[in-house]
């Protein structure tokens, strides 16, 4: 056992006691985090205007402060830009600004305080740590290379302050036993083309024991299906009568496709983080047996809300980071909708999240949905953009209704789907959908795949199935898809690549053929 894996294996145990503590005290310990940002904060701009100074509760706050969005935000942070040391909305200065991916409109600089940063920081390793503590032989991962997408963390400036992505920002903060851990480092991160950039990752994992793979999760996954299909010839070339020719050439199958578990032996985790990861699950176990795929979930404003801790798939709410409420998705919509405690939140039942946070976004709505999976600990899954929402015959189709039709389909079909799209369209005046997508194989029945897909969205959906059984909406189609709309989307946006579960964009279809 190297020392570095022993140093990491001590902290994580030593660790889990302040971890367990978090996640069994979340409601105690999300209020006490609010009283220490109003407390904080009582002499800003933003403080001031909201009389943060007269706030003593939970309630109070509700009170004082209206629910915000991404459109409410801009005129603060227009200020923030023109005097970030002239506590706007928080009592520290800016310390960075973080380029979000634009998911809800134009993407926007997220002002970052130092105490923001350690807060996302501390979250990440919770999550690191809970995944070694959670089986014998997880810290295996320290012996190796943890390969990790990260973008550039400084691409312009605001008035003298950094503006970067939030992976390589990240990086660059982290402690350093992780920063050793972490590669390939600045060198590649900084790399804006995105061709480039996926051949030195292909490089890396080829000539190294890569134990993990983590970043958004779609770039993951696009990277995978690029060694997978197109890099073996290259790499056999590329390494060509050096020590690392044997290995690529013993990975490759007859027809040059590349066995990924044969290439990397140790590859134990894929660090999951920016999209619902279930509908990916079998084919990923499937392609590299034994694979733990292991889930961050965070947010550019607020930094990290919670980690997987568990084998069990879910992700446990950290509220020592950030003070949580919740909309009931029935009233999110509603003009004003009630924003109820952490407390008072029911299992199984869905939410839009609001986060207030140490970067100075109070009460704030990002667009996301979740259902909670269990209440001791809080527990979510099926996150998913509240915004993305198709409604073409009153059956108001959501990104959660897709992903978990697609993992219930692909369970009943034993079909193992790599990259899919669902298109809503019409057709002489008849609404239906089009499910676009990438098997791996064809060995799967279209017929019996859609049969299964809208039998789950019925289930959980009872408008589909009210349009679809009454006509109103017509039966769902498979295309197939020829090249992978993930990897398009890749291509266009390096940094942080988002899929694209549910669209009414039309131009989708044009990657396809008929199943």
């Amino acid at each position: 056992m190297s020392v570095m894996r022993r140093l990491v294996r001590t902290m994580a145990k030593r660790k889990a006691r302040e971890i367990h503590h978090v996640l069994e005290n979340s409601v105690e310990l999300t209020e006490s985090k609010l009283k220490s940002i109003v407390e904080k904060n009582q002499d800003t701009v933003f403080g001031r205007k909201h009389r943060f100074g007269r706030i003593r509760s939970p309630e109070e706050y509700a009170e004082s402060v209206p629910l915000c969005d991404s459109v409410d935000m801009t005129k603060w942070l227009s200020l923030v830009y023109e005097n970030p040391t002239g506590r706007i909305l928080t009592e520290e200065s800016v310390e960075w600004y973080l380029m979000s991916s634009g998911t809800t409109g134009k993407p926007k600089k997220i002002p970052v305080t130092k105490t923001g940063m350690t807060d996302t920081k501390t979250g990440s390793m919770y999550g690191w740590l809970a995944f070694l503590n959670a089986e014998p032989g997880n810290d295996s991962i320290i012996d190796g290379t943890m390969v990790t997408f990260g973008a550039p963390s400084r691409i312009s400036e605001v008035k003298g302050i950094p503006v970067g992505y939030a992976s390589g920002v990240y990086g660059e903060k982290q402690n350093k036993v992780f920063q050793r851990l972490i590669k390939p480092g600045p060198d590649v991160f900084n790399i804006t083309d995105n061709e480039a950039k996926m051949w030195e990752y292909a490089k890396l994992i080829a000539t190294s024991k890569t134990t993990v793979i983590q970043g958004i999760t779609t770039l993951s996954l696009a990277l995978i299906r690029r060694l997978q299909n197109e890099y073996g010839p290259e790499l056999v070339r590329e390494y060509n009568g050096t020590k690392h020719e044997d290995r690529i050439r013993n990975a490759m199958n007859d027809d040059q496709t590349l066995n990924l578990r044969r290439l990397c032996p140790d590859l134990k985790m894929l660090g999951s983080s920016g999209i619902d990861v279930g509908p990916y699950r079998t084919w990923l176990q499937e392609q590299v047996p034994g694979l733990k795929i292991w889930e961050f979930y965070g947010l550019s404003e607020a930094g990290i809300i919670g980690t997987q801790n568990y084998i069990e798939p879910g992700i446990q709410l950290l509220g020592s980071l950030n003070y949580l409420e919740f909309i009931r998705q029935r009233d999110s919509e509603k003009e004003h909708p009630e924003a109820i405690p952490l407390s008072d939140v029911k299992k199984n039942e869905r939410y839009e999240i609001v986060v207030t946070s140490e970067n100075g976004w109070y009460r704030y709505r990002p667009g996301d949905l979740v259902t909670f999976v269990e209440v001791s600990p809080f527990s979510v899954r099926q996150i998913a953009r509240k915004g993305r929402v198709v409604n073409m015959a009153g059956e108001k189709m959501a990104e959660a209704h897709v992903a978990a039709a697609i993992k219930a389909a692909s369970a009943k079909t034993n079909a193992q789907v790599m990259d899919y799209t669902v298109v809503g369209s019409i057709e002489h005046g008849l609404p239906f959908y089009t499910l676009a997508a990438m098997f791996s194989g064809n060995d799967v029945d279209p017929l019996e795949f859609v049969a299964a897909f809208e039998d789950n969205i019925k289930y959980s959906n009872m408008e589909f199935k009210i349009v679809r059984e009454s006509g109103a909406l017509g039966p769902t189609r498979l295309l197939r898809m020829r090249r992978s709309l993930a990897e398009e989307v890749v291509r266009e946006s390096h940094a942080q690549a988002k899929p694209v579960p549910l669209t009414t964009d039309t131009s989708v279809l044009a990657l396809c053929e008929e199943a």
